[in-house]
């Protein structure tokens, strides 16, 4: 944690230390030191080359992320748990789809079969009946 501005560590901003192992982020030495060149948290005196200006972390289990950063095997499995729920939903909806698209099919076939039983009986004449039933209207 930061003495100065009393937040903790992260990857988001720089950290700085000083020769008495004393650490800080960048940010808030930098203005602490233009005002007075002593250690924030033990007062002593240090110079300008006294400074580390920029430290990098390493986690304790050796993953190489930087403090702050999500473990990636945690990161992982919070993934694939999610992409499993979504496989699921997907599924579901699969389902869903083909049980509507069967009714659908069946609702097609029922009005197919209404059209057919209202629709008027088409009459099909032959040349002759067409011949004769005009000389019959021709009376």
């Amino acid at each position: 944690m930061c003495t100065i501005c009393t937040e903790l560590f992260d990857h988001l901003r720089e950290v700085s230390a000083l020769r008495c192992g004393h650490l800080f982020h960048a940010d808030c030495l930098v203005p602490w030191l233009s005002q007075s060149m002593t250690c924030p948290q033990c007062r002593q005196k240090i110079t300008r080359a006294n400074i580390i200006h920029k430290l990098f972390f390493s986690r304790p289990d050796a993953d190489d992320s930087i403090i702050g950063e999500p473990n990636a095997a945690m990161e992982l499995s919070r993934i694939s748990s999610k992409l499993e729920e979504t496989q699921n939903k997907l599924c579901l909806r699969d389902r869903e789809v083909s049980k509507l698209l069967a009714e659908k099919s069946a609702i097609d076939d029922k009005a197919s079969e209404l059209t057919e039983s209202y629709r008027l009986p088409v009459f099909t004449c032959s040349l002759f009946q067409m011949i004769f039933i005009g000389f019959i209207f021709s009376f």
